[in-house]
This record gives C-alpha cells, sequence and structure tokens, in this order.
C-alpha cells in the first residue's frame, strides 16, 4: 500500500515539473477501465471448459486515487480527458468530466468495449495543438467482442483507430497492464504490446506507480518521497532558482481525511485541493496537495507535519525550477561514423546559466545522446557545455539531447539532425621510423608524428590503433581514440628502465574504430633500433647502494663491537702486598685508553713501576677489556697467589689468555696489584 500511494506523488511531481521556464501545454488522454473486474473481479474461461475466479484489480479505488491527485496538481496550460467504457452499445464511450465530484463518482459496472473510447482518443489528439500529445490506456483485462462482432477487435485493427501506422505517430501511447494472473496478461500482451510501450502490472499499487510514471517521464520530474507515521514531520530545504514547490500526501490505508499541514519559513501554505476516493464504504482513502509560489532569488525551509491520532501517509516533494535546456549550436546534417561538436547550455532568464556550485551539487549531471550514442558535456568557463560525439546508428532523422540533470529534476534540449550515410574513410599511413637510441635506467621513448597526409577524412572518423610485435615491455602510446591534427598523429615508442635490445618486426595498424571502416585498415611497419641498457648504467644504483650499506655496517661495528671495561670496575696496585689493602682503587675507565674507540677494545698499560702510560710498546703490563673478565699481558711474567698456599704461583702464558679474576692477587715484577 505504501508503494501504492508514493506512486501518487510520483503523479503529482510529475505534472508540475518541467524542462523548459514557459511550459508548453500537454494534452493528456487518460483510456480509463471501469470494467467490473476492477471492483469485483473476474471469471476466465479455461481451454479445458472449467472456469477460474480472478480477484478485483482495483478494491480501493486507487485509481481515483491516482486521477485525483493528478487532476489537482495540473499546470494551467495542460489539459486532461478521460475517458471510459460504455457497453450500453458498439463504439460508445463516455466522457468523465475532470471535476472532483465526477472523478470520484466513477463507477466500475461496464464490459470491455475499446473501439469507442480509442476512436474517441484518436480524434482528441489530432485536433489537439498540444506541443505534447499523451495517451495512457490503463486496463486489467482484454478487448470484449462488441455486437454485432463476434469477435474483439484485434491489435492491427486498435493500431488504424489511433492512427499509430503513421510516421512518426501522432502521439506517446502508453499501456498499462493491470493484471496478478498469468494467463491474463498473457492475453493482454498479445494485444497491447503492438499498441507501443508496454507496463504489465501484478497489483494494484504497481498500477498506480506505472500510471503515474508516464507523467513524470514525460515532462522529466524527479520527485523527493517518503513516508510519514503519525506525529512525524518532514523538513526540507528549498534553494535558489525554485519558483514553486509542490507537496502531495495520501494515506497508506484506509484511515480517512490527513489533516497534514506544510509551512515555508514558518508561514502556513494553503491547501490547494484535498479529499478521498469516493468509495461506499467509509473511511477510504485520501489525498491532500499543496502548491507555494515562491521568490527564486533566495532559500526558504519548508516543513511538513503529519498530525497524531490518524494513519501514516505517503509523501512526495516537486521542486520547479526556473531553468531550461537548449542546444545552441550543433550541426544539421552528418555522417555515419562522423564526429560533431555540440554546444549546449542550461537557459534562465533568457541568459545562461552559469553556477558552479549548482553544477557541483545534488548528483549533478550533463549529457548529450544521439540514438544510443552518448558522450559527456563538459562545463566551460562562460557557463556552457560542450561535447564531442561520433554519429552512429542508421542514416535518417534524429533527434540530438542535450541532457542536464540532479536529484530534483531533468532539463531536456533537443535538436533535429538527419544522419546520413557513412562518411568515406580512406587511410595512406607513411612509414613510421622512431630512430635508434640506448635503453636508460628508467623508461626512455622516442616520438615522432605518423603522417597520413592523403588520406580522405582521417580528421572526422574517430580511428582505433592496433600495435603487434612489440614485446619484452616496449609498448606504443597514442591517444584513443586515435585524432588527427593537421594530418598528423603523435605517437611515442617507450622502452622500459633496464631494457633488452627492442624485438624486431613491430606494426601498427590504423581504422576507423566502428566494425564498418575496418574493411579498410591500413598496417606499416615500425622502425626502431633500441640498444640495451649499459650494465653499469642499470645496475651503479644497486651497486652504490651495495656498496654503501657495506661500508655503514663497517663504521657501525667499528663503534659497536670493541669491549669496554665495567663501568665500576678498579684496580689496586702497590709495591708489597700488604700496602695493596690501603691502597686507593683506580677506575678503569679513567685511566689513559680505559674506553674504547674505534675498532679497539678498552685497555691500559703499565710501566715497570706501575704507573699507568698511554704508549703499549715498554709497559711491564696490558689489561684489555674482554666479555667478562678482562685479558692481561705481562712482559717478565705474571704471578699469582694461591689462596690455598698463599704463595705466588707462576702464569703459563702458553695455556691460553690470561683472565684476570676479581679480588685475587697478582704480582708482575716490583708491584702487586688485583681487582676489585
Amino acid at each position: 500500500m505504501t508503494r501504492t500511494l508514493l506512486a501518487l506523488l510520483l503523479a503529482c511531481a510529475a505534472l508540475v515539473a518541467t524542462a523548459t521556464p514557459a511550459r508548453a501545454d500537454t494534452e493528456w488522454v487518460l483510456v480509463l477501465d471501469n470494467s467490473t473486474s476492477m471492483s469485483d473481479g473476474s471469471r476466465m474461461q479455461m481451454g479445458d471448459g472449467t472456469e477460474r475466479r480472478i480477484g478485483a484489480q482495483d478494491p480501493d479505488r486507487l485509481s481515483v486515487i491516482a486521477t485525483l491527485v493528478f487532476r489537482a496538481m495540473m499546470g494551467p496550460t495542460d489539459k486532461l480527458t478521460i475517458l471510459t467504457f460504455d457497453s450500453s452499445g458498439p463504439g460508445k464511450h463516455v466522457v468523465v468530466p475532470s471535476d472532483p465530484a465526477a472523478i470520484r463518482g466513477l463507477q466500475f459496472d461496464q464490459l470491455t468495449f475499446m473501439v469507442g473510447p480509442l476512436q474517441a482518443a484518436r480524434a482528441i489528439l489530432d485536433r489537439s495543438t498540444a506541443a505534447t500529445k499523451v495517451l495512457v490506456l490503463a486496463t486489467d483485462g482484454a478487448p470484449t467482442a462488441e455486437p454485432p462482432a463476434t469477435e474483439p477487435i484485434t491489435p492491427d485493427q486498435a493500431r488504424a483507430l489511433l492512427g499509430l501506422d503513421r510516421d512518426p505517430a501522432p502521439f506517446q501511447l502508453v499501456s498499462l497492464a493491470l493484471s496478478n494472473d498469468p494467463d491474463t496478461l498473457a492475453i493482454q500482451r498479445q494485444f497491447l504490446a503492438p499498441l507501443g510501450r508496454l507496463e504489465p502490472i501484478d497489483t494494484p499499487a504497481q498500477l498506480v506507480t506505472a500510471f503515474t510514471s508516464v507523467f513524470a517521464e514525460s515532462i522529466r520530474s524527479r520527485p523527493d518521497t517518503g513516508r510519514l507515521a503519525p506525529g512525524e514531520r518532514h523538513t526540507f530545504t528549498v534553494g535558489k532558482y525554485v519558483t514553486d514547490v509542490y507537496v502531495a500526501v495520501a494515506t497508506e490505508r484506509t484511515t480517512g481525511p490527513i489533516g497534514a499541514t506544510l509551512t515555508e519559513d514558518g508561514a502556513p501554505v494553503a491547501v490547494t485541493d484535498e479529499g478521498d476516493a469516493g468509495c461506499d464504504r467509509k473511511p477510504c482513502h485520501a489525498y491532500q496537495v499543496f502548491k507555494a509560489r515562491r521568490d527564486p532569488s533566495g532559500s526558504t525551509t519548508f516543513e511538513l507535519a503529519v498530525p497524531r491520532g490518524g494513519g501514516a501517509v505517503a509523501y512526495g516533494v516537486i521542486l520547479k525550477y526556473e531553468l531550461g535546456a537548449e542546444i545552441l549550436s550543433a550541426p544539421t546534417r552528418a555522417k555515419v561514423g562522423e564526429t560533431i561538436d555540440v554546444v549546449a547550455r542550461i537557459n534562465w532568464k533568457g541568459g545562461t546559466f552559469n553556477d558552479p556550485a549548482f553544477f557541483g551539487a545534488d548528483g549533478f549531471a550533463a549529457t548529450l545522446r544521439l540514438g544510443d550514442v552518448e558522450a559527456p558535456l563538459t562545463v566551460k568557463d562562460d557557463g556552457t557545455f560542450a561535447a564531442t560525439l561520433t554519429v552512429g546508428g542508421a542514416p535518417g532523422p534524429a533527434r540530438l539531447e542535450a541532457r542536464f540533470a540532479n536529484r530534483w529534476i531533468t532539463l531536456v534540449g533537443e535538436r533535429d539532425l538527419t544522419v546520413e550515410e557513412w562518411v568515406p574513410l580512406e587511410l595512406k599511413v607513411a612509414p613510421v621510423d622512431f630512430g635508434a637510441w640506448t635503453g636508460a635506467r628508467g623508461e626512455s621513448r622516442r616520438c615522432v608524428d605518423v603522417d597520413l597526409a592523403g588520406s580522405l577524412n582521417a580528421d572526422k572518423v574517430p580511428l582505433e590503433a592496433i600495435v603487434a610485435g612489440l614485446g619484452g615491455g616496449y609498448r606504443l602510446e597514442l591517444p584513443s581514440p586515435v585524432t588527427v591534427t593537421d594530418g598528423k598523429v603523435r605517437a611515442c615508442l617507450v622502452a622500459p628502465g633496464c631494457c633488452e635490445a627492442a624485438p624486431a618486426g613491430a606494426t601498427l595498424t590504423l581504422r576507423g574504430a566502428d566494425p564498418h571502416y575496418h574493411p579498410g585498415a591500413v598496417t606499416v611497419p615500425l622502425a626502431y633500433r633500441v640498444e640495451p641498457t649499459p650494465f653499469l648504467t642499470c645496475w651503479w644504483p644497486y651497486l652504490a647502494a651495495a656498496a654503501g650499506a657495506i661500508a655503514l655496517t663497517i663504521i657501525v661495528v667499528g663503534f659497536v663491537r670493541p669491549r669496554d671495561f665495567d663501568k665500576e670496575e678498579v684496580l689496586r696496585l702497590a709495591k708489597a702486598e700488604p700496602a695493596l689493602a690501603r691502597a686507593s682503587g683506580r677506575r678503569l675507565r679513567d685511566l689513559p685508553g680505559g674506553k674504547r674507540g674505534f675498532y679497539r677494545d678498552a685497555r691500559i698499560a703499565l710501566d715497570g713501576a706501575g704507573n699507568a702510560v698511554r704508549a703499549t710498546a715498554g709497559a711491564a703490563l696490558i689489561l684489555r677489556a674482554a666479555k667478562g673478565d678482562p685479558v692481561v699481558t705481562a712482559r717478565g711474567g705474571l704471578e699469582e697467589k694461591d689462596p690455598r698456599t698463599r704463595k705466588f704461583v707462576p702464569i703459563d702464558p702458553a695455556k691460553g689468555p690470561i683472565y684476570l679474576r676479581r679480588g685475587v692477587i697478582y704480582r708482575c715484577g716490583e708491584f702487586v696489584f688485583r681487582l676489585g
């Protein structure tokens, strides 16, 4: 149900949106099915002789709500004619007045006699002078035979009645086939599909959706829709260039009058129209429509509020911009395969609309379309839009469309274009020689102008390039599509960094981008000679980096690897053992050489008198920092005191490095010493 009412609001928005500043009038003819199957259902005779019951397609009279909302939102220059069936005799129809009472009083009690409404619709549209003419045929069945005929009209007969065999067609036609039964839908397709656009509908909600989308598309509207529960509000800001705001609400269920309110900057907006579907048993589906005229030079805030105590509603909002679209310059004739330049704009108050903020908001997009071919329109500094498009399709009359769209509107500027036979294309390509060079450590390239002098229409037809035979990372750079300027196109041969010799035998093929031109492709060999990148040119950064890493490692190791004495390590030294206990300790790090250096362990040297000296030459005793205890080297021999015998015992240096143990007394020459 929500979708149904939302569709109704889409219709509201559709009927007020416009693609031009001064909206041309639209002649609408609605052939609305008022057969009994809409409200009471029907029976279908099956092939085996049995009957099937088909349920009602519109028991809640949603088509009436759709028509009422549509009528309320119509512009003053639009015209609506509602035609219904009249089964009192063949070829008859009924014109339903477009006032609300007549629409609400519509009864679903006729047979599907289509001849009369179709004839009347053609007559109305034929004599209409409106710029746009649309016929909407909404039905849940297929034609019924009208006496004295024993068979219903065929699709060909219906087309003849409507004049749809003319070229071009005299009006737009959309058939909405309402059916939730596959067998019924199959019968409908047989009749309605040959008439033109067909929208199959399998629920009443989809009927209203499709019914209203026809209007939205015909006038390029983009409504904003949503749902409000009782007591909720919807606030939206309306910016510059908007001249009218249209809001519609409709109930989701048969809850009766709505009582919604709309304000603009706090000031109430009057209800334009409201009412219900005219059902027999109250409450019915109901609707409200608001229209607000505003100053397009500024922005205002609107708020839609639904009172508490009622039912939920669906709403729709449409902003009518004081904007239009037009194509400023474009050719009137062009050949298939040719590129054309087009300039278009959005117009405002007779001039070019130029607002970068507008172009960058609300998902704004601009495209140029010709048949199935599209190209982007790019804005220029003066606010106009330019595009280059390749003409496609079959020869004959066509229409260029410059389309500007955002989340609220779609503006379309149109111009007729006669598409002629394919433009002839003859390519002549001179030999391509890139010369010789030596590869570099990075990418290297050589660029030349490929000469197409003597070619026919090479600058008018989009070209494509195909390169064959290049390998080893080599590539050929050309614009895509290939663009020819002054009979030439720029091409660059790119060699990869640290390359091998370029492979021989590469070729370049130029041809029209469209498959139509492929048989006229021209292939030329590519001349070039690229020598391999020299070893040092390619690898010197890596060799230099490796050498630098090694040097850095050596330097770091030179500072980090050497050993140092313990921070608190001290040496006590005396002439005799009894005096050793009274001797003050000298920190090893404070003595000459007591701190490590570059690739040098910390070491101290003592002369024969026990004095610390800087030079190790001639020193009687040398202490060097090592992992664990210091290592000692003595000239003239070294003794240690045996703790058991308390006598000095010579230390044999042949057994390996001599490590000084803390607390042990040593003697060297004329002095004794110990660590710690």
